[in-house]
């Protein structure tokens, strides 16, 4: 089970080894997954997080972590997500891409 240690912790340890831009994922377990972009609170019994919004349109865009939350305005695509542990199925790290993707289509070169 996730609590308040692993995401203080666990997780920024585990993201260190993954890269300069790992993508972290948070499933449900209701089936709903966000994309976290950093950690805002963890508190015990739930963690407030920075996640990007699930849209069609910026799905392709690097939505990667960045650690800590910006005091700064945050960007129009972040939202806050305030996730109780005992609803968490998983998460899922993505090291750094280091290669490119094969491209598939007629973008492809």
């Amino acid at each position: 089970m996730f609590d308040a240690a692993y995401f203080r912790t666990g997780l920024p340890s585990q993201l260190e080894v993954a890269g300069a831009e790992p993508s972290v994922e948070i499933h449900l377990v209701n089936g709903q997954a966000h994309r976290a972009r950093a950690l805002v609170e963890a508190a015990d019994g739930y963690a407030v997080l920075e996640v990007y919004q699930r849209r069609a349109e910026i799905s392709g865009v690097k939505a990667h972590w960045l650690g800590a939350a910006s005091a700064n305005k945050t960007p129009d695509d972040v939202q806050r997500a305030v996730i109780a542990y005992e609803s968490i199925a998983q998460i899922v790290i993505t090291p750094t891409q280091v290669a490119e993707a094969v491209k598939i289509g007629f973008g492809a070169r």
